[in-house]
């Protein structure tokens, strides 16, 4: 089991977010949470990263709890072992977008520079980036940024992706690139777990929760 949630809540004063929820995720499942805004589910994905705490419950990556790692334990587990893409990507404004993909590379080393431009390289291939690798962030339009980040978010190979609407900017046609290329790496053994409107991403999934008022509803696959 890569991922287990006990029991998790986060509140702000009054106001419940996420409530007594409970999940496992074992190695290479693919899980896809849906449910309509306001419903929790970014609050919960945060919850994840460690980039949040909860108010109550538990959260264990191969049976290591979240809670006893130090800050800097949680940004190195970020940084070697989950791949993360946010809703609102990001990408450094110096530096290109080969570079921005490469840049998990200066801070975990996990493979030799030979290995990362292998990697980038074919990322930038499936994801149809190679016109637009050498330019910076302020000449890409939204969905070029959120596949650029789509891009750093694999390029160390993480055991687990935890993605917030990765299809959000994209048209129709990017958003095909982006689930091809999400179920090559599941059936390659990334363990994978996303929040989404999109429910053709959604249905590739092998299980989708529905989320409302803070908890999971229902199992719809």
């Amino acid at each position: 089991m890569i991922l287990k949630v006990f029991d998790l809540s986060k509140s702000y004063e009054k106001n419940s977010v996420v409530r007594s929820v409970s999940f496992d995720i074992n190695h290479s499942d693919y899980v896809a949470i849906v449910g309509p805004s306001g419903s929790g589910k970014t609050t919960l994905l945060s919850l994840l990263t460690g980039m949040l705490k909860p108010t109550s419950g538990e959260i264990s990556y191969n049976n290591e709890k979240l809670s006893r790692l130090s800050k800097s334990g949680l940004s190195r587990k970020r940084a070697t072992d989950v791949g993360l893409i946010f809703q609102f990507s990001e990408l450094i404004g110096s530096l290109s977008v080969r570079e921005n993909i490469l840049l998990p590379a200066v801070f975990t080393g996990k493979f030799s520079p030979d290995e990362y431009n292998e990697k980038c390289d074919y990322l930038i291939e499936k994801l149809e980036l190679n016109d637009i690798s050498n330019k910076l962030p302020r000449m890409l339009s939204g969905g070029q940024i959120q596949k650029a980040a789509i891009a750093r978010s694999l390029i160390n190979d993480p055991d687990i992706l935890l993605a917030d609407e990765p299809s959000g900017d994209l048209d129709p046609e990017n958003s095909a690139l982006v689930r091809e290329l999400f179920s090559e790496y599941n059936k390659n053994g990334l363990t994978i777990l996303l929040v989404t409107h999109d429910m053709k991403l959604a249905f590739d999934a092998k299980t989708i929760y529905e989320m409302r008022d803070g908890q999971f509803t229902r199992t719809l696959k």
